[in-house]
């Protein structure tokens, strides 16, 4: 079996891959995945060539929509789905495969990822080719005229080192240059309006082979597209249920005890929620008075939440969710010093998210309307009039 080599900037490793030895017309090239798995591969091109765009870098560490919950980006150097390195499979989506002549994958210089999805950020070359995209890349000013330049003056009797001074560039770099050692002049042989033509074709072609796993897919798709968030979002979930638009607002530091942020759907919901809770002073813990199961060792509350199939949350869990916002199954801790069950938001926090700032106040505790009805009356004319 074949090894083939991946670099990435300076990386060079070798994969034991089957793929020198697939068939050309597929391109899933390795064993154990499911059509299902096939499907949310190739879906996922289509949704982020929708939701980012053709010219931005898929980097798939930062998107962490639902559809690429296929991908794994944590404790790698490249870009893996289902535990297999994706970037063979990036090509072959576009029809590019492995040659004896190309045998290594490349990243382009204007990828600003090493965990991208983007197809058109990656190519089958040679070492000279990593060599040109990692001095693109370093800013060496190094191009494909400059490359040309420097040979010919080299053959015009000109030294590296005169050249070298000339050109301000690393003498090694240009005797490199020169002795026709790496940095090959590199045209760009891909094509990117047929390689996105390629990849559309493909994931058509899948649909089509696997008709019952797309509507599979396209079911669960659109039901998370459909689903809404206490606040209000819809349809931005990551990986772990969080709504990304909540998770934007709490990395602000939101921090706010007030029914009026919450639509009428839910605002009765909200308002019993905190009914049950002893507001205090901010500095001081708010005791649940709520129902507890377990011999009083855990409290409950009912609150249906789009990513649990149970109806009741813990107290702590709900009161992060209405104060700062909606965090799917990430789990709520409190303080050391905090009492049993206690709900102050300035008090809980999420222990997976240390980047996130803790609240350094409560802006705002506001527990009922004047006129509730009156209130959601007024909202439902303003949005006519818009």
């Amino acid at each position: 079996m074949n090894n083939f080599l991946c670099y990435d900037r300076v990386l060079c490793y070798p994969l034991h891959s089957p793929l020198p030895h697939m068939p050309r017309n597929t391109p899933f090239l390795y064993k154990g995945l499911t059509p299902y798995d096939q499907i949310t591969f190739a879906k996922a091109f289509q949704i982020a060539f929708q939701l980012i765009g053709k010219d931005e870098c898929w980097c798939m560490k930062k998107n962490t929509h639902t559809v690429f919950q296929g991908f794994k980006t944590s404790k790698t150097k490249t870009l893996l789905y289902r535990n297999k390195d994706a970037r063979p499979l990036i090509l072959a989506m576009t029809g590019r495969y492995y040659e004896e002549n190309k045998s290594i994958i490349v990243r382009k210089s204007i990828c600003s990822s090493q965990y991208c999805l983007n197809p058109t950020h990656y190519y089958w070359g040679t070492r000279s080719d990593v060599a040109y995209e990692n001095a693109q890349r370093n800013t060496t000013g190094v191009t494909n005229e400059l490359i040309t330049k420097l040979r010919i003056e080299s053959e015009e009797g000109i030294s590296s080192l005169k050249l070298s001074k000339t050109y301000k560039i690393p003498y090694h770099t240009v005797r490199r240059i020169c002795n026709n050692e790496t940095y090959e002049e590199v045209a760009d042989t891909t094509q990117s309006d047929n390689l996105w033509e390629r990849m559309l074709l493909t994931c058509e072609e899948l649909t089509t082979t696997y008709p019952l796993e797309a509507k599979k897919f396209n079911l669960a798709y659109h039901m998370t597209n459909e689903l809404e968030c206490p606040w209000g979002h819809k349809g931005n979930f990551g990986l772990m249920g969080e709504c990304l638009d909540c998770m934007e607002e709490i990395k602000k530091g939101r921090c706010t005890v007030d029914v009026q942020n919450f639509d009428f759907r839910w605002y009765w919901q909200v308002k019993r929620f905190w009914d049950q809770v002893d507001i205090r002073e901010p500095d001081l813990c708010w005791k649940w008075f709520g129902a507890t199961r377990k011999n009083n060792t855990e409290s409950t509350a009912y609150f249906p939440s789009p990513f649990h199939s149970a109806k009741t949350q813990s107290a702590s869990r709900i009161a992060f969710w209405l104060s700062r916002g909606y965090t799917g199954k990430y789990r709520i801790f409190s303080k050391s010093t905090c009492k049993s069950f206690c709900c102050n938001p300035t008090h809980l926090t999420i222990k997976e998210l240390k980047n996130y700032p803790a609240p350094n106040e409560i802006e705002r505790i506001r527990l009922s309307h004047g006129n509730i009805f009156q209130h959601y009356k007024e909202k439902e004319d303003s949005i006519e009039k818009q």
